[in-house]
């Protein structure tokens, strides 16, 4: 994930130093809360308009879209289940 994202940046001329606060807290959370809880984002909320909102950002690689679908459903389905 770190490479597709550093792919993506690269693309628009962003260092992926960007990145390393969201990398960092993201690691710490995870030391107090499960990775279960600890997630957050479009897939947990179900929130479409933004999910499709990303896929048309990666609409240039189907590949990075493909994924992206595919963790989305993921992450959602895991939280339904709870």
């Amino acid at each position: 994930m770190y490479d597709i994202t550093a792919q993506i940046l690269d693309e628009s001329s962003i260092g992926f130093e960007i990145m390393q606060p969201l990398i960092a807290e993201t690691a710490d959370k995870v030391k107090r809360l499960s990775p279960y809880h600890a997630q957050t984002g479009p897939a947990v909320r179900f929130d479409e308009k933004t999910i499709a909102r990303h896929l048309s950002m990666l609409s240039y690689n189907r590949e990075f879209r493909k994924i992206y679908k595919l963790l989305s459903k993921s992450i959602y389905k895991r939280h339904q289940k709870l």
